[in-house]
């Protein structure tokens, strides 16, 4: 398995560019020499594998397409957490095939809105998970927003996942719904309030139960992309 980098050159002929940080991580952390192979993603669908020259910057070879992006848009609205386990949650999100990713800040959120400093650490976990996971693009990390302006968003399913509600299962939805844009609302740790949930009904979001157990405000959002991921690979084989 090669090591995995991110280009904003679009075009994967030549020799490519990779930002100051990456080749630092080639040369001082990885300590890979001329020759080595690695692979540059364009972000844009497209990767290339390529061979590292004398000054340690990579040549393109072949290019192929990314074949580690899910079958559409999955947005998943995660209210602000704590510290490491906000973390955690971008970071396997991003594994799961979360392709935008939007900190909520709802009424019982304990942490305030991200500061900038933040935002870019945030970023550069996103960035790295992608790598690691075999992504074809990096993720877009949204600034914060309120969650009265997400419960008005209106594109493709949305997904409102609200522990009062008994009847309505997750995998039921996803196995009757095959958009490929999916939203997916989670709470903080205390949940939501009435008057918000109340909102995002009125605005159209599908309540859905991830079932009889409480999960952690960053466990809730994985839970919701795995059970997605599932039900596309079974959609797949099972048309």
């Amino acid at each position: 398995m090669y090591h995995r980098f991110f280009t904003e050159t679009e075009n994967l002929t030549g020799n490519l560019c990779l930002c100051e940080e990456d080749g630092h991580h080639i040369k001082n952390v990885l300590r890979l020499r001329p020759g080595a192979v690695i692979i540059v993603c364009n972000g844009k669908g497209f990767e290339a594998e390529c061979r590292l020259d004398g000054s340690l910057s990579p040549v393109a070879r072949d290019v192929f397409p990314s074949k580690g992006e899910p079958d559409g848009a999955l947005h998943i609205y995660p209210s602000v957490a704590k510290g490491e386990r906000f973390e955690w949650l971008l970071q396997k999100a991003v594994e799961l095939g979360a392709t935008d990713i939007t900190p909520v800040l709802s009424e019982r959120c304990i942490v305030p809105a991200p500061e900038a400093k933040k935002m870019q650490r945030w970023k550069r976990i996103v960035k790295s998970a992608a790598e690691q996971s075999g992504r074809g693009i990096i993720p877009r990390l949204h600034d914060s927003k309120p969650f009265e302006g997400v419960a008005r968003i209106a594109e493709g399913l949305r997904l409102f996942c609200y522990e009062e509600e008994q009847k309505k299962a997750i995998c039921v939805l996803l196995s009757q719904n095959k958009t490929n844009s999916i939203s997916i609302l989670t709470g903080p740790e205390g949940g939501y309030t009435p008057g918000e949930a109340a909102l995002c009904l009125a605005n159209g979001w599908e309540a859905v139960s991830l079932g009889e157990r409480i999960l952690r405000c960053e466990t809730a959002p994985l839970f919701v992309l795995a059970a997605i991921g599932y039900e596309r690979m079974k959609q797949k084989r099972c048309p």
